[in-house]
């Protein structure tokens, strides 16, 4: 099972090069986009899949990341690769804090106290114009150039920094689950109260999931800015963290590489569904719930079960042959 997972990295890593250098402009900007929501949609995953916190403001900390690094390029002239330690570590920090309070709580009101904290920030950014910009944003930021390559002019460039960032975000996440503290997050979503019968110190473990998502939220976030090189308001709007909740779902809960599974479908169904139709949420709503009602382990999850019962499945065995009379003479 080991070296299966290794090949299959090997082999993601190939596709993810591949598309780089062969796809146009376009088709690598949204496979781009699709890898930093994935990150995005695998952090909240670690959440609410493998620790049982259903969060409505995880956007607070994609949003913050991406508001570090583009205001410090244009306020500050700090580079964009410095500006991404900061974002990722600033982060990293904000859910530390915002966790610690909304820990104490649990179900609908852990989630709306996520939610407040969310649209706190959103508020504050809509008031803080001259940081913000407010609802125009902030412009005029300029990535950073990688081994002499402007990301600003090579799209390439772009889509392999993006590459190399989701593919150690899922080799960490990978890691982090199949780990003795990712057994424990799993627990803790299973039976909370045995968990600490048992003697595990529950709140802390919860801070620690929480701040470990925020920091890989704040990764998805410090990409982003890369590749877009702009950031207004709505990034911070817990709507955005309703569509990262719709990734996980889609793709599969409690699955490392279900909810990017789950950001590619919603954002290529958002692509090719809005440019024919503008009621294009409908019909993702649509596709939405039918995944829910039928396919209740996600996509991936469903994909991912049948080739796993398939490959368990005994091969059929040629019986024995009966000696004959003759043949025992």
């Amino acid at each position: 099972m080991k070296h299966r997972n290794q090949l299959l990295l090997i082999a993601l890593l190939c596709v993810l090069l591949a598309a780089g250098v062969f796809a146009s402009d376009y088709v690598s900007g949204i496979a781009a986009e699709i890898m930093i929501f994935g990150i995005f949609a695998m952090s909240l995953n670690l959440l609410v899949g493998y620790t049982g916190m259903m969060s409505f403001g995880h956007a607070a900390f994609f949003g913050i990341a991406t508001y570090m690094v583009i205001g410090l390029g244009v306020h500050l002239g700090i580079s964009g690769w410095w500006g991404a330690l900061a974002a990722i570590a600033a982060s990293t920090a904000l859910a530390a804090l915002i966790g610690a309070f909304c820990i104490r709580v649990t179900g609908i009101p852990f989630l709306m106290l996520t939610m407040a904290f969310s649209q706190l920030l959103f508020a504050g950014a809509l008031k803080w114009r001259s940081l913000s910009g407010g609802t125009d944003g902030l412009t005029g930021f300029v990535p950073p150039d990688l081994f002499g390559v402007s990301l600003a002019q090579s799209a390439g460039a772009r889509y392999a920094v993006v590459a190399v960032g989701f593919l150690l975000v899922l080799l960490f996440l990978n890691c982090l689950v199949r780990s003795p503290m990712g057994s424990i997050f799993i627990g803790i979503r299973e039976n909370e109260q045995r968990m600490r019968a048992i003697g595990y110190p529950v709140q802390r473990f919860k801070l620690l999931a929480f701040t470990i998502a925020g920091g890989l939220a704040g990764v998805a976030g410090a990409l982003y800015a890369f590749f877009n090189a702009y950031v207004s308001t709505d990034i911070l709007h817990w709507q955005q963290s309703g569509d990262a909740m719709i990734m996980v779902v889609l793709g599969g809960t409690g699955t490392v590489v279900g909810p990017a599974v789950g950001a590619g479908i919603f954002l290529l169904l958002k692509t090719v569904i809005s440019s024919h139709n503008e009621y294009w949420a409908l019909w993702v709503g649509a596709i939405f719930i039918a995944c829910v009602m039928f396919l209740k382990e996600g996509i991936w999850g469903f994909v991912s079960g049948r080739l796993r019962n398939h490959s368990r499945r005994p091969r059929a065995t040629q019986a024995p042959a009966v000696p004959t009379a003759e043949a025992k003479k």
